[in-house]
């Protein structure tokens, strides 16, 4: 009970420490130019954090790491989308322009809210911070975001020019929508070996395995198979990246049921990389139920086909919980078997 209590003082001190700060600024004179809220130097970044002022919602950092951008929360870490942190980076941040000031007979409304649902983002530099602001929610009209720069007098509503729309998205503390989309990104010197086990039809599973400039096919029973080395090389290189489905996590997700349906049934394959510079990972393919991706005419009696969808299947992650949508286009190349490296 009194830990309880001490919770519920401390999310209380936090939420009035924010709107002091915010408040004690509203007689400041630091001048709001129409480019104050703009970043100036975004490729010198190499950390950004969104802090939400309700601190019932999670904070989240993304962080460049020897070259490659990684996504944080307290618990959980996973690698970054690239595109849309450069898109926030050096699309938004360097072109953020004050349309206007809040007007005073908002300013009292706009200036609490954002105290207490806005986002702190900060963006830093080797751990030094750089640029500071606060980002709320969007104007009525909605293409507008209202934004806080620490110092100045007011809330101003903040745009890009060209962009008709808020902005409010591009600070979201959602870690899901920051993940890289890629269950596989590497380069193919650093691929040491990856094995394609097909549960169905074990005898065409097989490991191509890569010392230096030696690569090797081998079966199930790991002995080393004549090959056509381009056939493998190509294989390779079609392997060194996978890509999901992008967005918010599947609905199947919210039933653990579900998953566990999912994934106590019969593979269609499994892709298992070992690395150089990084840890070991496998990605399991699922059959997903095409019956919702198939059509049929009215015109016909006997329910012929008339057209049939894109397959699409259920992609797990060792390591992540959650099942991802992958699409055949992505999967086609990658699902050869051993019989199609014949030397013939």
């Amino acid at each position: 009970m009194q830990k309880r209590i001490l919770i519920a003082v401390t999310l209380l001190v936090s939420a009035l420490l924010i709107t002091f700060v915010l408040w004690r600024n509203i007689n400041s004179t630091t001048a709001i130019s129409h480019d104050i809220f703009a970043l100036k130097s975004p490729q010198k970044i190499t950390k950004i954090t969104f802090s939400p002022n309700n601190t019932k919602l999670p904070y989240l950092t993304l962080e460049k790491v020897n070259e490659r951008w990684i996504v944080r929360t307290e618990t959980q870490s996973f690698p970054a989308d690239t595109h849309a942190i450069h898109e926030l980076l050096y699309w938004a941040m360097p072109q953020l322009q004050v349309k206007c000031p809040v007007a005073d007979a908002s300013k009292e409304t706009v200036t609490k809210d954002i105290a207490l649902n806005g986002t702190k983002v900060i963006f830093s530099q080797d751990n030094k911070e750089v640029h500071t602001l606060y980002v709320g929610f969007p104007t009525p009209t909605q293409d507008a975001t209202y934004m806080y720069f620490p110092g100045t007098e007011r809330p101003c509503e903040i745009t890009v020019p060209g962009f008709v729309g808020y902005l409010t998205p591009y600070f979201n503390t959602n870690i899901q929508l920051w993940r890289s989309m890629f269950m596989i990104d590497a380069s193919i010197s650093d691929i040491k070996s990856i094995k394609v086990t097909y549960p169905a039809q074990p005898q065409e599973s097989f490991t191509i395995t890569q010392d230096h400039d030696r690569i090797e096919l081998k079966n199930i029973s790991n002995q080393p198979i004549a090959a056509n080395q381009s056939l493998i090389a190509g294989y390779l290189e079609l392997s060194k990246t996978l890509a999901r489905e992008a967005g918010e996590p599947a609905a199947i997700n919210k039933s653990t049921l579900a998953i566990k349906t999912i994934t106590q049934s019969q593979p269609v394959v499994i892709f298992e990389y070992t690395f150089t510079s990084q840890a070991a990972k496998s990605i399991t393919i699922y059959p997903m139920d095409v019956t919702a991706g198939e059509t049929y005419s009215m015109e016909e009696k006997n329910g012929k086909l008339k057209t049939k969808e894109t397959n699409i299947y259920w992609a797990k992650e060792s390591g992540d919980p959650l099942l991802w949508v992958i699409q055949d286009i992505v999967l086609h190349n990658r699902l050869k078997k051993l019989s199609d490296f014949n030397n013939r």
